[in-house]
């Protein structure tokens, strides 16, 4: 006699339909009811997961719904160091690298972290040093509060935020938790934002695919070298570098970009 098929554990079960929203998404499938369907998840459990997912960073929500995360993305850029989106980015990197003269990176964020995955060194002998691999606070940062920005603010703030509502700078000093989130909702508007310190400065803009979140492209430079013009300028440089990378990144994604990627020098939009 047949003995009763057992009912799949749920924990088990979680991670299966977990698996499917996954592949679902990096398929192309962008809405929540789209990807409910597209793994046969129910919609509440759908929408739990989802939102499970994100937090982890496999998946971000951007305008037109979810895109793979930034846990993917630095898989990917791992396995595949010679990909057509690998070599947009360092090619950004050292595009920005070459207009200000300062240190570029792209950096990800990584269990809770921001890690730096590509920099293009300035040829100045005093500079803001950052090695591939580098991983510092969140809440610290250009680059920091456009990661918040994009979806990690409300995760990251309980951590960081003290019995006086302030949170620690770079420079050990407080600071109001409520200007860090006017930070992160201009960075949102302007696509570009700015945080300046006692020993560096720098800005940073969001690196998108289909407007997911892959990472962000920020440069750095020493305090003594600030100036609100050179900080105007480089806000300037920073948007239109990750605007024409974020387009090209887009037309890869939908399949309509060309073979034949720029070399690590330069970039270029066609």
């Amino acid at each position: 006699m047949d003995q009763p098929r057992r009912s799949e554990p749920s924990p088990v079960r979680s991670v299966v339909r977990a698996l499917k929203l996954l592949k679902a998404v990096g398929e192309g499938v962008r809405s929540t009811g789209q990807l409910q369907k597209a793994a046969d998840v129910p919609g509440p459990t759908a929408v739990r997961l989802l939102n499970s997912l994100e937090s982890e960073g496999f998946v971000s929500r951007g305008a037109d719904g979810y895109g793979p995360g930034p846990a993917i993305i630095r898989m990917f850029l791992a396995l595949e160091p010679d990909s057509l989106v690998w070599r947009l980015i360092k090619s950004a990197v050292a595009e920005l690298n070459e207009r200000t003269g300062e240190t570029s990176l792209f950096m990800v964020e990584s269990n809770g972290m921001r890690e730096c995955l590509a920099v293009g060194e300035t040829k100045d002998q005093i500079r803001r040093v950052v090695p591939v691999g580098g991983r510092f606070p969140l809440h610290q940062g250009a680059s920091g509060i456009m990661l918040l920005a994009h979806g990690l603010l409300k995760k990251t703030l309980p951590s960081i935020t003290d019995a006086d509502g302030n949170y620690e700078t770079r420079s050990g000093g407080p600071r109001p938790v409520a200007d860090l989130v006017a930070d992160c909702e201009r960075a949102l508007r302007d696509g570009v934002v700015e945080s300046v310190g006692k020993e560096s400065w720098g800005v940073a803009s969001p690196v998108l695919s289909n407007g997911a979140l892959i990472g962000v492209l920020s440069v750095s430079a020493p305090a003594f070298r600030y100036s609100p013009e050179r900080l105007a300028a480089f806000r300037e440089v920073c948007l239109d570098v990750t605007t024409r990378t974020n387009d090209m990144l887009t037309r890869v994604a939908s399949g309509l970009g060309s073979p034949d990627a720029p070399g690590d020098d330069s970039l270029t939009a066609s």
